[in-house]
């Protein structure tokens, strides 16, 4: 087989899909920034946990694990590239006739849930000193400081859900 002849179909075959996708880049370069930004910020909640709760933490230091991002990296970026180039191809092969910004509303969807655990990752483990904007999220979103803990974080404020209230015969 003629190498030239292999290498002009791949280099065909990639440059048709630039020039196809080219698009969704813009879009895909800000979904991952959003995905990116919200390892770091969990990355930073697991110091706050580590600082305010040293001896009841997973580990001992605060680490940006090679395996939490490798999940990122891996799992979560592919799945929502595929997101927007299939609402790319839903777009402009399906509904043709109709003008609908698919993969545009794909991306607001998949940067407002980053955007969603970003802040419920700013707003877990915060002080009392820490602004009022974060304990006014904190009211709206889940805590996830437990995520980082051995036991349940329930079981540190003494405050127990309806299930268990009900389950000791008392009510909720």
């Amino acid at each position: 087989m003629n190498w030239k002849v292999i290498f002009g179909v791949i280099g065909g075959g990639f440059g048709w899909l630039v020039g196809e996708f080219h698009p969704t880049f813009p879009l895909i370069i800000v979904a991952i920034i959003f995905i990116v930004y919200d390892a770091w910020t969990a990355y930073q909640l697991d110091k706050r946990v580590k600082r305010m709760y040293p001896d009841k933490t997973q580990r001992k230091d605060a680490k940006f694990t090679s395996f939490a991002f490798g999940k990122v990296i891996r799992s979560t970026i592919p799945k929502r590239l595929w997101l927007i180039v299939l609402a790319y191809l839903v777009e402009h092969w399906v509904f043709v006739h109709v003008s609908i910004p698919l993969s545009y509303i794909v991306t607001g969807v998949i940067c407002f849930e980053q955007a969603w655990s970003i802040f419920e990752n700013e707003s877990s483990c915060r002080s009392e000193a820490d602004s009022r904007f974060w304990k006014l999220l904190q009211k709206i979103m889940v805590d996830k400081t437990s995520r980082h803990f051995d036991v349940n974080l329930e079981g540190l404020g003494g405050e127990t859900t309806k299930n268990e209230s009900e389950e000791k015969g008392g009510e909720a």
